[in-house]
C-alpha cells in the first residue's frame, strides 16, 4: 500500500473503534421482528444471509467488502432507482450519462461493473441502456466490490450488483404506496402477493408501477410502466418451481448534458438550462423472463438451475452540444439518431452443500453457467451542424432534420461457457479458509450482417480465475479475513492485424476485519485492498489506427462501513472511501497520472433514523444524513473540467398512523446546493446536480 493511504486509515480505524467496539460494549438488543423468509429485509437494516454468493453465507462470513441496501433502507429513503439508491453506498460511483438517469455507469474502486446481476445472473451494462428495472420489484440491492470473476465469470474488475427479486409468500400480504414530489414527480405501486390455493403450495405475486416524473431542467420528463409477475408451485415439499416475467417501458425525453467553455471552465447558467430540442425523446423496453427450480437437500444443502432470458431495446432522437462553447455564447450543435439490441441469455446450475469431513462441518460450492450476449452496432444516424449560443436557447424550437435510421452494421455475439466451484474448509474453531476459481471458455464473435460475413474473432481460450481466502474469528464478534480475487475481460479494441486484443487480467488482494454486535442488528467492516489490471489497450505506436495491449493501472484504498440497529428504533448508515488510482503504463501522457479521475478520493456518507416507540409522539420518525465528496475532474487534452467538494444534506420526516398505513417527507439536497454531479468534456456530458427537492410518499402494508 502507498503512504498516502496512512492519513485516511488511521481516521478510518478510529471511527471503526467508535462504531464497533462501542455499540460492542453496550447491552446487547433484543429481537424484535421475525419475518416469515430469511432473506427477506422489510424491517431491517441487515441482511442475515447473501444471495450473490450462492452458498448463503452472512457478511460477515464473505471474505471480500459487500454492502447490502435493503428493502427497509430503500422504503425509509423513497428510493425507486439502482443509480440513487448506489450513490449512498461506500466505494461507489454513479456516471451519469442524461438528464434524466436512465442511462448510468456505476463504478467501484475506479473500475466499471461490467454487469448487473439479476438473482445471480449477469445482464450486461452499457452506456446506452438503463441501468436496471425499478427498484420495487427487487427485495435488496447487494453490492460487492473487487473482482467478482467466480460469480460473473469475464467481467470489470469494479465488482457486482446483485438485484434479489421479491419472492412469492406463503401468506396474504397487499402493499402499495404513492408518491409526489417536487419537478413533477407523481408515483403508484401495487405489490400483491399470497397462496394460490388451499394447501399453499401453489403461490404468486404481482407488482405494478407507473412512474412519471419532470425535471428541473427545462423540457425533461421522464414516464416509467412496469410490471412484474411470479408464480411459485412446490412438486414436493423440498422442491420448488418458480417462473415469471418482467415487462418495462420508458418514454421520457432525452438531455446529454452541458458543454463547457473552450478553457475548460464550467458554464455558469441557470440549473434549469437544456441543450436539446423540443423533439428530443429517449425510449426503452426491457422484457425479463425467467425460470427456476430448487431442490432442498436433507442437509441443508440446495441444488438450483436457473434461465433467464433479458432483452433491451432503446431509442433516442437528440439534438446535443457538439463542441466547447466560445467566449460569446456559440457552440456546435448537432442532431443524432440512435438504436440499439441487446439480449442476454443465461443458464446456471449449482449444487451448495455443507459436508463433514475429519469430524468438522465444510461447505462446497459446484457450478455449470452459460452465458450468450448478442448487440447490436453501428445504427447512428447524425444530422446537419448548426451553430447557436447557449445564452439564446432558440435551438428548443428547431425543427428536427429527418433522419433515415440505416440497419445494424454488425452484430458482436459473445459467449461463455464456465465451471465454478467454491470450498470452504473449517480447519478449527476460528479459522476458515476458501479455495476456488472459475474455468472459462469465453468467445466473440463479430459479423457484417449484410452478407453474414466474420469481421473478427476472438477465442481466448481457457481462462481460470482462482479466488482464494482465509477468515479468522478474533472473537465472537470480529472477523478477520484475507482474500485474493481474479477477474478477466475480453476486450473489443482490434490490432493491426485486425483482430481482437488478447484478454485484460486484474487481481486484487484485500486484507479486512468484520463485525456483528447487538444481537447481529449491527454490522460493521473495514477492508484495505490494492487492484492491478493489464494489458489495457493502448493506441499502436505503429499503426495509430490500431491498439496493442500495455497499459497497466492501479487502484488502491480503505473502505469503513456500519449499517444496522444501534438502539431499539435508531438505525443508522455510516461508510467512508478512500480511493486512489494510477497509471503504471501508459502513454507518455499518461504515466503517472491518476486514472479514474471521475471518482473523488475521498467519500463520506453518513445516515440514522430514529423511530419513537412511547408516549406522545409515538408513531413519529425522524431521521437524515450527509455525504461528501471530494472533488474530481475530467481530462480534455490539456485542459481539466473540475467539479469541486460539495456536501449534501438531507431530511426525513415520517408518522405511522399504524402497523398499515405510514406517510413519510424526504428532503434532498437541504440547503440547496449547486454543484456538477458529473464533468466529463468540452463538447458535453456535463450535468447539474439536483436543487433541493421533496418527496410525500405513503406506504400501506395489509
Amino acid at each position: 500500500m502507498s503512504r498516502d493511504i496512512a492519513g485516511p486509515w488511521a481516521a478510518t480505524a478510529a471511527l471503526a473503534w467508535l462504531a464497533c467496539c462501542g455499540p460492542a460494549a453496550a447491552q446487547a438488543l433484543p429481537e424484535v421482528r421475525v419475518t416469515e423468509s430469511g432473506s427477506t429485509t422489510e424491517g431491517t437494516y441487515v441482511a442475515r444471509a447473501l444471495d450473490i454468493g450462492k452458498t448463503g453465507l452472512s457478511p460477515r462470513e464473505t471474505p471480500q467488502s459487500i454492502s447490502v441496501i435493503t428493502r427497509q433502507q430503500l422504503d425509509d429513503r423513497n428510493v425507486t432507482k439502482l443509480e440513487d439508491a448506489l450513490k449512498s453506498t461506500v466505494g461507489v460511483n454513479i456516471t451519469r450519462l442524461d438528464g434524466a438517469g436512465n442511462y448510468n455507469t456505476i463504478q467501484a474502486r475506479g473500475f466499471d461493473i461490467g454487469a448487473v446481476l439479476l438473482d445471480g445472473l449477469p445482464i450486461a451494462q452499457g452506456p446506452n441502456y438503463a441501468t436496471a428495472l425499478d427498484l420495487a420489484l427487487y427485495d435488496r440491492v447487494e453490492v460487492l466490490r473487487g473482482p467478482a470473476g467466480l460469480l460473473q465469470g469475464a467481467g470489470e474488475p469494479g465488482g457486482a450488483v446483485n438485484l434479489v427479486r421479491k419472492r412469492a409468500l406463503g401468506t396474504l400480504r397487499i402493499g402499495g404506496g404513492a408518491q409526489l414530489g417536487s419537478f413533477g414527480l407523481r408515483r403508484v405501486e401495487a405489490d400483491l402477493t399470497g397462496p394460490l390455493n388451499a394447501a399453499g403450495t401453489l403461490r404468486g405475486r404481482v407488482v405494478v408501477v407507473e412512474d412519471r416524473r419532470d425535471s428541473f431542467v427545462d423540457l425533461l420528463f421522464s414516464n416509467k410502466h412496469a410490471a412484474y409477475g411470479t408464480l411459485e408451485l412446490d412438486l414436493a415439499p423440498s422442491t420448488t418451481l418458480s417462473v415469471g416475467a418482467t415487462r418495462q417501458r420508458v418514454r421520457s425525453m432525452v438531455d446529454q448534458g452541458l458543454p463547457a467553455y473552450a478553457t475548460g471552465q464550467l458554464l455558469d447558467v441557470p440549473r434549469s438550462t437544456v441543450v436539446g430540442t423540443r423533439a428530443n425523446r429517449q425510449d426503452m423496453d426491457t422484457r425479463d423472463t425467467f425460470a427456476e427450480l430448487e431442490h432442498r437437500l436433507d442437509n441443508g444443502g440446495v441444488v438450483k438451475a436457473a434461465l433467464r432470458d433479458v432483452q433491451r431495446e432503446n431509442f433516442y432522437r437528440s439534438g446535443r452540444a457538439n463542441g466547447a462553447v466560445a467566449a460569446n455564447g456559440n457552440f456546435a450543435f448537432e442532431t443524432v439518431d440512435l438504436k440499439g439490441e441487446l439480449q442476454d441469455r443465461s443458464a446456471d446450475l449449482y449444487l451448495a452443500t455443507p459436508f463433514t469431513l475429519a469430524g468438522r462441518a465444510h461447505r462446497l460450492l459446484l457450478g455449470l453457467n452459460h452465458n450468450e450476449r448478442k448487440s447490436g452496432e453501428d445504427n447512428f444516424a447524425y444530422g446537419p451542424r448548426s451553430t447557436f449560443n447557449i445564452f439564446a436557447p432558440g435551438y428548443i424550437d428547431m425543427a428536427y432534420p429527418q433522419l433515415t435510421l440505416p440497419g445494424f452494421v454488425r452484430t458482436t455475439t459473445r459467449t461463455e461457457t464456465a465451471l465454478y466451484g467454491q470450498a470452504q474448509f473449517s480447519l478449527s474453531e476460528r479459522l476458515r479458509l476458501l479455495a476456488g476459481g472459475r474455468l472459462s471458455w469465453a468467445e466473440v464473435e463479430i459479423k457484417r450482417n449484410s452478407d453474414g460475413q466474420i469481421l473478427s474473432g476472438s477465442k481466448p481460450g481457457r481462462q481460470y480465475t482462482p479466488n482464494l481466502a482465509a477468515l479468522f474469528d478474533l472473537t465472537p464478534q470480529w472477523t478477520a479475513y484475507a482474500s485474493y480475487a481474479e477477474s478477466f475481460v475480453v476486450q473489443s479494441q482490434l490490432d493491426a492485424r485486425g483482430q481482437l486484443l488478447v484478454p485484460r487480467s486484474a487481481e486484487q488482494m484485500e486484507l479486512g476485519l468484520k463485525g456483528e454486535f447487538l444481537n447481529k442488528r449491527l454490522q460493521t467492516q473495514v477492508a484495505l485492498f490494492r487492484i492491478e489490471d493489464r494489458n489495457r489497450a493502448l493506441v499502436d505506436p505503429v499503426v495509430s489506427t490500431a491498439s496493442i495491449a500495455g497499459g497497466e493501472v492501479r487502484s488502491e484504498g480503505v473502505e469503513l462501513e456500519a449499517s444496522g440497529q444501534v438502539a431499539l428504533g435508531w438505525d443508522l448508515l455510516a461508510g467512508y472511501a478512500y480511493t486512489k488510482t494510477e497509471f503504471l503504463k501508459g502513454t507518455a501522457a499518461q504515466q503517472g497520472q491518476v486514472f479514474a479521475t471521475s471518482t473523488p478520493k475521498h467519500v463520506v456518507n453518513l445516515s440514522s433514523r430514529y423511530a419513537l416507540r412511547d408516549g406522545a409522539l409515538r408513531g413519529f420518525s425522524i431521521g437524515g444524513g450527509i455525504s461528501w465528496r471530494s472533488s474530481f475532474y475530467a481530462q480534455a487534452g490539456s485542459l481539466r473540467l473540475v467539479s469541486g467538494n460539495y456536501a449534501l444534506a438531507n431530511l426525513q420526516l415520517g408518522y405511522a398512523f399504524n402497523d398499515h398505513v405510514e406517510l413519510g417527507l424526504t428532503v434532498d439536497n437541504l440547503f440547496d446546493k449547486t454543484y456538477y454531479e458529473k464533468v466529463s468534456g468540452l463538447a458535453r456530458q456535463n450535468f447539474y446536480g439536483s436543487p433541493r427537492s421533496a418527496v410525500l410518499a405513503l406506504k400501506l402494508h395489509y
